[in-house]
């Protein structure tokens, strides 16, 4: 099957992010309201008008008349663009591209349009979205509108066309296509509507349409798109969802082909007058009874109704190993808006244990969005954001140096002991760091390193990855765990959908920590699988931000950051094959002479406390210049974090 939405990387150029809008007006149109019902597929013959383009492989054409106002993601159009490849913009503005459509080979070049930021990617009506050409007959585009105000239809019809060979033997599945767009006047409905498609005596292969209409993003309620498992399914099969794929598009092949007049019906949601909703709860599914009471829940509250409410009263329900109640009352919220909720702090008890956290709103005209459960297991030291242990993909840049951060709160001071990172899937050989940062950055993002981890690899067939970290000092207050890709693989770190996913948590640099990126403010909403395990603070606890700088053919300098308690310092110096050597300091820096050119060194400095307490050792790898490798820093401590949403899978799989 062809794996797509959020993916197993994320492709996450930050010009790709580059002003993408969180706050889009509500498509008008949802799941609930869409069908797949037989129906008839009459030709338009010469009823209408042709639409001309330069050409019917890649192309635009002008803007064309629909023939009355029709009201679509909360604007009203009188014109559509025709692409070539299956698919109408409302509005008088061309797509940002010729070639808009979902890549399905390796390699290729193309701008998908359910995930394209681009603005003018949007108001999309797509019966067919695919890379077409002309089929076996004349090929040819047109509009026709019919009927009497107030009950006009718009027929818009691609006619004798196919999908595009990618490849050698030729892939085509169908040697001739024709299907139809239809626009409603007056109930502002859309049809798409299908002849029977010509099979091709290629060998039968699943390929990848889009088929589905798109607002002014990808995320749910931005969407609503037909899903078809496998190709060999029929298309009686086709169900429908909001969001981007999650599993699969509206794949089809040569041995199944749409019965004539197969119809996909998208009826506009008929907004309730009274209509609260808890869009999401903002919790922890694991939580630190030690380090993480009182824990606070918040959560999204959104008005999808037709009227704006007030004084609505929000009710927070903790049951199980811990009880408790709260409320806050919402004065007003107008219609299509949204706004986030803050419960008072709740004391977490006991060590193990289940809490089901409960967010409600009262009883409205519509009682299917009332209420949202989270699952939140109750453990002495860890935290975690995932809720169970199902994944939708993995999550990665693919840049080398490139950090995924989390960040978390302690309520009281502790230590990190343990950062567990699970990966999705196996990918190609790659390594990491763990890297903990303080949130002294610019608006509380990762600031100063606090530590981070010798280079390890990321395992190879994914799962749990559990990295001992020597007892990190980690203050009351947040703080970051990032996962750094030492190579430009991606690394496919775990991930659960969010949506709307929360905000200042979950981010990523590319830029060695200089700008940090949130994710709330990208296509994404994935809440990364990052698990981190809190104790008592060491009696003598590490140094920190160890760094080798003013590397020489001889000689280095260690800056560090002094442990807390500590008298003195036992520096440990290993050059590459050779015989590690040890020396006493008592402070920062220090100097290290009458090294080998040309060496790799790995320093270990472990700090002395009273009564014959010692730390955990911090390390710094470097290498000595003269023999031409240059600095390498890759050590433990004191190293200064997608797409498109779409490449979860290999595009052109068989299913």
């Amino acid at each position: 099957m062809k794996q797509l939405l959020q993916p197993l990387r994320w492709a996450l150029p930050a010009l790709l992010l580059t002003g993408f809008g969180a706050n889009a007006q509500a498509l008008n149109y949802g799941v609930a309201g869409a069908t797949n019902t037989a129906g008839t597929f009459t030709d338009l013959g010469a009823t209408g008008t042709a639409i001309a383009t330069a050409n019917n492989d890649d192309d635009n054409s002008a803007a064309q008349a629909i023939g009355f106002s029709f009201a679509f993601n909360g604007a009203s159009f009188t014109q559509f663009v025709l692409s070539t490849n299956g698919f109408i913009k409302l509005g008088a503005t061309a797509p940002s591209a010729t070639n808009l459509f979902l890549c399905n080979v390796t390699g290729c070049t193309t701008v998908d349009p359910v995930t394209s930021t681009n603005a003018a990617d949007v108001n999309l009506v797509m019966p067919f979205n695919f890379d077409l050409e002309p089929g076996t007959g004349p090929t040819e585009y047109r509009v026709a509108t019919t009927g009497t105000a107030p009950n006009r239809v718009c027929t818009v019809q691609w006619k004798n066309v196919r999908d595009k060979s990618d490849a050698t033997p030729a892939n085509t599945q169908y040697s001739n296509f024709s299907f139809q767009a239809k626009l409603y006047e007056g109930s502002n409905n859309i049809e798409f509507v299908y002849g029977t498609a010509t099979a091709s005596a290629a060998t039968a292969v699943s390929r990848f349409p889009i088929v589905g209409i798109k607002g002014s993003g990808a995320a749910a309620g931005q969407t609503v798109l037909g899903s078809k498992t496998t190709g060999a399914a029929p298309w009686t099969a086709t169900t429908f969802i909001t969001g981007n794929y999650t599993g699969s598009t509206h794949n089809f092949r040569n041995a199944s082909l749409p019965d004539a007049g197969r119809t996909y019906r998208f009826a506009p949601t008929v907004l309730a007058n009274n209509d609260a909703a808890v869009t999401a709860v903002y919790t922890l599914g694991k939580v630190s009874s030690a380090y993480g009471s009182p824990h606070v829940v918040r959560a999204v509250i959104s008005n999808p109704g037709a009227v704006a409410f007030t004084n609505k009263v929000v009710t927070l329900a903790v049951t199980g190993t811990t009880t408790f109640t709260n409320t806050q009352t919402i004065a007003t919220l107008a219609p299509g808006a949204t706004t986030t909720v803050t419960f008072t702090g709740y004391p977490v008890v006991g060590t193990t244990g289940t809490n089901t956290v409960t967010v409600t709103v009262p009883a409205d005209d519509v009682a299917t969005n009332n209420s949202q459960t989270a699952t939140q297991l109750v453990t002495a030291g860890d935290m975690s954001y995932i809720d169970g242990t199902t994944y939708v993909g993995g999550a990665g840049i693919g840049a080398a140096n490139a950090v995924l951060a989390v960040r978390y709160t302690a309520a009281t001071a502790g230590a990190l002991n343990t950062v567990t990172t699970n990966f999705n899937a196996a990918v190609a050989a790659a390594t990491y760091q763990v890297v903990v940062y303080d949130a002294s950055g610019a608006g509380g993002t990762p600031g100063a390193i606090l530590y981070t981890s010798a280079t390890r690899p990321r395992p190879a067939a994914g799962g749990d990855d559990v990295v001992s970290i020597p007892s990190v000092a980690i203050p009351a207050g947040n703080f970051f765990v990032g996962i750094k890709a030492i190579t430009a693989t991606n690394l496919a770190v775990s991930y659960q959908t969010e949506v709307p996913l929360r905000g200042g948590v979950f981010l990523y640099t590319t830029t060695g920590g200089t700008t940090w990126i949130d994710v709330n403010t990208t296509t994404l909403n994935s809440r990364l699988a990052v698990n981190v395990t809190l104790g008592a603070p060491s009696a003598c606890p590490p140094l920190t931000s160890l760094t080798a700088t003013g590397v020489s053919n001889t000689g280095a300098t260690l800056n560090f950051a002094a442990g807390a308690s500590a008298t003195s310092y036992t520096i440990t110096l290993t050059p590459q094959g050779g015989v590690p050597a040890t020396q006493q300091a008592t402070a920062s820096p220090v100097t290290l002479s009458s090294l080998t050119p040309g060496t790799r060194y790995n320093v270990s400095v472990v700090a002395n406390c009273g009564a014959g307490q010692t730390s955990a050792p911090t390390t710094v790898t470097f290498t000595t210049t003269g023999g031409g490798s240059g600095v390498s820093f890759g050590g433990v401590c004191g190293l200064a974090l997608p797409i498109p949403d779409n490449a979860g899978g290999v595009p052109g799989s068989v299913s």
